[in-house]
């Protein structure tokens, strides 16, 4: 009985799942060089809000 109920688990682990389509939907835009650029851009206004919130809670505790 013990070993009919581990196999039973076992074969439904192996359950494979495929896309319905194509993974091109999933694959990133644009060349390597072009989502680094737009990394460092978004970086740079994150950086950017977060000293000028820094600066407003600063000058607020004054």
């Amino acid at each position: 009985m013990e070993k009919s109920k581990f196999s039973l688990f076992r074969g439904l682990a192996q359950i494979e799942v495929w896309p319905s389509q194509t993974y091109q939907a999933y694959l990133p835009k644009g060349s390597m060089g072009l989502r680094i650029n737009s990394y460092w851009i978004n970086t740079g206004r994150y950086l950017k809000t977060a000293v000028s919130q820094y600066e407003r809670t600063k000058a607020a505790e004054k």
